[in-house]
């Protein structure tokens, strides 16, 4: 099973717009997936609101494969590989179901 986190301000589940930035999410939105689909969904308080240390740990701690960020966000690209974490950008405002989609269809760009 595949864990694809994604930024968000809304406990919204798939239908959530994707926040800017991970560091200025309220929530982060992780998806479930088994191949193309979505098996389950959690919801969880961003415990790195305007905090970038341990972000990395926390990704590893909880078995994140993927994170979903836009373009121009900041992130620690290095470590976040090193803890076998892979980072995709996306260049669109939209909800979480269209850029999985997006995800899925090989559309994102990865950078790490």
């Amino acid at each position: 099973m595949t864990k694809v986190v994604f930024p968000t301000q809304e406990k919204l589940s798939y239908i959530s717009k994707v926040e800017n930035s991970f560091y200025h999410a309220n929530y982060l939105t992780v998806l479930h997936c088994k191949g193309q689909n979505i098996d389950g969904i959690d919801i969880i308080k961003n415990p790195f609101y305007d905090d970038l240390e341990g972000f990395c740990k926390y990704c590893k701690s909880k078995h994140f494969d993927v994170l979903v960020s836009h373009d121009e966000e900041r992130l620690p690209l290095e470590e976040l590989s090193k803890c076998g974490v892979s980072v995709y950008n996306t260049k669109k405002d939209d909800i979480i179901l269209s850029i999985f989609s997006d995800f899925v269809q090989d559309k994102l760009v990865k950078v790490a």
